[in-house]
């Protein structure tokens, strides 16, 4: 079984289907213009108001000029037969209503409109409703609504109307007939005019309301409110509507004008012996004078219902009005409070009257006496929940006292109701006064304790403490330290960093150790450390000028060098070399940690061209000490063999501000030698196109071109833009691709894909006679079928990485104008068998390939793909396969075949450092060369791009070299491109 060696939204044309739509013309009544379209008897409303049947007769026509008098009996007998068969009739059936209704309510009533007629419609019309006390329409009679027919009842027809008639606050209770009037206003000519009224027997009741149930709270608090209960109760027979319940108090059962008004509830309609239960919330308002009220309940108070007893609407019960009175009892504040400081209060606000006492405010204030004016300090207040009668509320505060207070004796003055919320029975009692002293702290540097010396770019530790001898108390404060040339805080001082502080009681003291940082800006010299104790002047302090304590400090800078460095005089390519050498601090000032840098130079000064060979981290080092280190580093393989020096270089990075920053570089000779040739790692290195290329044509390397850059760095490294430059790109070399399929739609692969020219697509025969039908995109050895598209994504990728089309847009492969031909011989899942691979390579041997890669492999050899490859290389097919990505020593299968035939390949990274992955080429001597296969970008089915790591991806590169190769010398054979890839790769150039 092989596998590959990698390591790791259709759009559709939207149809759209119309449809016609047929559109039906009806008959339409359009209320604005009032027009009908109808074929029987169509009036307009003026026509018909002039309408009589006097004219009607008169625009008959005539039979006879002659016995005129005969003719026009006989025409207005047969004429009036005529109207009075096709004339409408409309008549009132079905009629209900209920049996009882209310004064000032209403009644909902249903019926139906007939046109018995025999001929004509009966076009707009009204049905008109009366009470009457008897079933005859007279006019005495009381007119109560109508209801609009819009619509024409055809002769034979009804139309059902449902509708609501209001009964007015006007009409009397008693026993009437609710008439029903069809074409109430006299609108349709009817063969009968004596037919259209309907008697229906209604009684007509008045509601009674009354107030049960009241429950009110005996005492109610001025400024307060206060819950009431009751019940809305309709003891009369008719049902009430919409009304109110409003609320008074009066000094009296009866409702006066000069009772007072307190509020309403509005109540829903309350049908006849039934009731509405309600609990509501009254406010007493600041206004009212305290004493004994009647609470007023009014049913109905506005007066919108028509009731049987008006009398009877108002229920009083029992009120007394009381007030609060607030008092500050148990108050407790210390004897001293600090400017700037805060202090905790304790106290109690008590309700020592008959009221209840609602939401109110406590109050502060300083002042130099027991009465609260208006010169006093206002400190702030305590919001307080409402309070009961004889009840208290319990308090601790936090009062802030300002830092614009003076220091002094004062009272501190709790206001109770401190907004005058609260209506009290007693307003003169709400204050009580508690003395205070307010004082001021005084903070001090002592016992400050710094380093003598200090070093640029570095870290001093010091010790202090801030003590406060003032009287008062310090909130939170900040220490800030200052360089100063002198032992005065000036403003061109250098601020060095601070110290937060939580506040510090009188007498005490906080001690503190803090690491403070010597700016790299900072110049050596003799200074003065500033303790600035306050240093934001956040504390209002009795004494503001001993805040500063001043230590004097050296500043020194290190100065870092190499001393005793020692290393090999020659070294070979790919090997290690022992280094040694000693970092020194010859400066006054200690060195913090910082990075000794290795450089390999063709001179003794370091400059940008000079490679990095190491960085190693070097600890702390104090004045006059030096730090050791030994270690072992490698020679790349890419550097040319010749005499260089070694830099080793001090404070590499520049971590330390030294006093002397031009010797920290010591430069100790080196002399490079180039290993030639074979190696068991990478083989013969690094593939190179432009001096495979030029010794394929006989002639020295090409010369170096600019580099693309960006995803392009792979043809970069293998040197194939200076191939390109000479105008080989690949042009008539097909390259098979063995794989998981190829995506040969993909716009950066189209324009470079293989066709079967001899096999004609979709005939179902094997027109080319090779044995396989219709193989027109060559053919899939894994399904042995004609589908050579990739459903995994691997054999698209390594294709684009050999001849992408060369468009400005995704990957330039390396022969990109090479073809590709594809051989599908793994499943999309990415595994296959020995023999399918066998197959595809002599099917694309013998159906023209020039150049085969294998990004595939397993452990195990197969003779059948041994025998396959020979074949090929008998043929002048290269075959470029894979070395493995198992870190393995040696190349898996069939890479290892590339002792006898083709090429191997390993990976590298951008950096030409070997891939982890990658497995070695081994002890065996055999065309072993490595090219990019690390963070590979190259195309993915669907139009897509993507990275991929792999020897997989290492190998396309290389059989795009070789398609540049055979497009720039037709007819090389597979030993001269062993022999000219081996001699011009990395390791064989010195």
């Amino acid at each position: 079984m092989l596998f590959t060696k990698e390591r790791n939204s259709n759009k559709q044309n939207l149809g759209i289907e119309t449809s016609n739509l047929s559109l039906k013309v009806v008959d339409i009544f359009d209320n604005s213009n009032n027009y009908f379209s109808s074929s029987v008897n169509s009036f307009r409303a003026s026509d018909r108001s002039s309408y009589t049947t006097d004219q009607t007769y008169k625009d008959l026509p005539k039979s006879n000029e002659n016995n005129k008098n005969t003719t026009q009996a006989m025409s207005l007998v047969t004429s009036s037969a005529v109207v009075a068969a096709v004339q409408p009739d409309l008549i009132i059936q079905n009629a209900i209503n209920p049996t009882v209704g209310s004064v000032g309510g209403s009644i909902e009533v249903s019926y139906q409109v007939k046109n018995q007629g025999t001929g004509s419609s009966a076009s707009y019309h009204q049905t008109k409703f009366y009470l009457s006390t008897n079933t005859t329409l007279s006019n005495d009679d009381t007119y109560l609504d109508s209801d609009y027919f819009f619509s024409s009842i055809a002769a034979g027809a009804y139309s059902a109307s449902t509708t609501t008639i209001n009964i007015s606050n006007s009409i009397a209770a008693g026993n009437y007939y609710l008439l029903y009037q069809a074409d109430g206003n006299n609108d349709i000519a009817e063969s009968n005019e004596s037919n259209n009224i309907v008697a229906k027997a209604i009684s007509i009741k008045k509601a009674d309301l009354i107030i049960q149930n009241a429950i009110n709270p005996t005492v109610g608090s001025v400024g307060e409110s206060i819950e009431v209960s009751y019940q809305v109760k309709n003891q009369g027979a008719g049902s009430a509507g919409y009304n109110e319940t409003k609320f008074y108090l009066s000094t009296n059962t009866t409702l006066s004008n000069d009772d007072i008004y307190l509020g309403y509830d509005f109540m829903s309609p309350i049908a006849g012996g039934a009731y509405d239960a309600v609990t509501s919330t009254i406010n007493i308002s600041d206004s009212i004078a305290t004493g004994n009220y009647y609470l007023l309940y009014q049913a109905d108070g506005d007066n919108d219902i028509a009731e049987s007893n008006e009398s009877n609407n108002i229920v009083a019960k029992a009120i007394s009005i009381k007030k609060a009175d607030l008092i500050i009892q148990n108050a407790i504040n210390p004897t001293v409070g600090s400017v700037g400081g805060s202090i905790e209060v304790n106290y109690q606000v008590k309700n020592q009257g008959a009221g209840s006492a609602g939401y109110n405010e406590t109050k502060f204030y300083l002042s130099t006496n027991t009465t609260l004016s208006n010169d006093d300090i206002y400190l702030g207040y305590d919001f307080m929940s409402p309070i009961a009668t004889g009840a208290y509320d319990a308090v601790t505060s936090t009062i802030n006292i300002s830092d614009s207070i003076a220091t002094g004796n004062y009272y501190l003055l709790y206001q109770a109701d401190g907004d005058n919320d609260i209506a009290e029975s007693n307003e003169s009692n709400n204050i009580v006064a508690k003395a205070i002293a307010i004082k001021k702290a005084d903070l001090i540097i002592q016992n400050a304790i710094n380093p003598s010396v200090g070093t640029v770019g570095e870290n001093i530790e010091v010790s202090y403490q801030v003590k406060n001898q003032g009287a008062g108390s310090a909130g939170y404060n900040e220490t800030k330290f200052y360089l100063s040339t002198n032992t005065t805080l000036s403003n061109d001082d250098i601020y060095l960093g601070y110290d937060f502080f939580s506040p510090i009681a009188t007498g005490a003291y906080s001690a503190i150790t803090s690491t403070i940082n010597i700016s790299d800006s900072i110049a050596a010299g003799n200074y003065y450390l500033l303790y600035q104790a306050d240093g934001n002047n956040d504390i209002a302090e009795s004494n503001e000028s001993n805040n500063i304590v001043a230590k004097a400090i050296a500043i020194k800078k290190a100065d870092l060098i190499i001393q005793n460095a020692v290393n090999p005089t020659t070294a070979s390519t790919g090997g290690n070399i022992q280094i040694s050498y000693q970092v020194k601090n010859q400066g006054a000032g200690n060195a913090g940690y910082s990075y000794t840098k290795l450089y390999l130079s063709k001179d003794q000064i370091l400059s940008n061209e000079d490679m990095l060979l190491n960085s190693e981290y070097t600890s702390s080092i104090a004045s006059g000490s030096y730090s050791s280190e030994t270690f072992s580093i490698q020679i790349s393989k890419t550097i040319a063999g010749g005499s260089y020096y070694i830099l080793y270089q001090a404070d590499g990075s520049n971590n330390i501000a030294e006093s002397n920053e031009s010797n920290n570089i010591v430069a100790k000779a080196i002399t490079i030698i180039k290993n030639i040739g074979y190696d068991t790692t990478d083989g013969y290195g690094l593939i190179n196109a432009a001096a495979a290329v030029a010794k394929a044509l006989g002639q020295t390397t090409f010369a170096d071109v600019p580099n693309l850059g960006g995803e392009d760095w792979g043809a970069d490294l293998v040197k194939a833009p200076e191939v390109w430059a000479k105008g080989y790109t690949g042009k008539g070399v097909v390259v098979a691709v063995l794989d998981t399929g190829v995506d040969r739609n993909h716009s950066d692969l189209s324009n470079n894909i293989w066709k079967n020219t001899k096999e004609i697509a979709g005939n179902g025969k094997d027109d080319d006679g090779n044995g396989y039908i219709d193989d027109v995109y060559g053919w899939n050895f894994d399904s042995n079928n004609n589908n050579t598209l990739d459903g995994n994504s691997h054999g698209t990728h390594v294709a684009g990485t050999i001849a992408g089309v060369k468009n400005g847009v995704g990957v330039t492969g390396i022969a990109y104008d090479a073809k590709i031909m594809p051989v599908k011989v793994l499943s999309d899942s990415g595994s296959g068998e020995d023999s399918g691979v066998a197959k595809g390579i002599r099917y694309a041997v013998e159906n023209g390939a020039n150049v085969i890669n294998l990004s595939l492999g397993g452990d195990e050899p197969n003779s059948e793909i041994e025998s396959a490859i020979q074949y090929a290389a008998s043929k002048g097919v290269i075959v470029v396969m894979a070395a493995g990505n198992s870190s393995g020593s040696e190349p898996i299968y069939p890479a290892r075949y590339a002792k006898n035939w083709g090429l191997a390949v390993g990976a590298i990274d951008k950096y030409q450092e070997m891939a982890y992955f990658s497995n070695e080429a081994g002890a065996t001597t055999l065309p072993y060369v490595t090219a990019p296969g690390v963070d590979i970008y190259s195309t993915l089915p669907g139009n897509s791009y993507g990275f991929k790591d792999g020897t997989s991806m290492a190998t396309p590169h290389v059989a795009g070299v070789i398609a540049l190769m055979l497009s720039a010398k037709k007819g090389l054979t597979d030993a001269q491109v062993r022999q000219i890839v081996t001699s011009t790769a990395g390791n064989s150039l010195a």
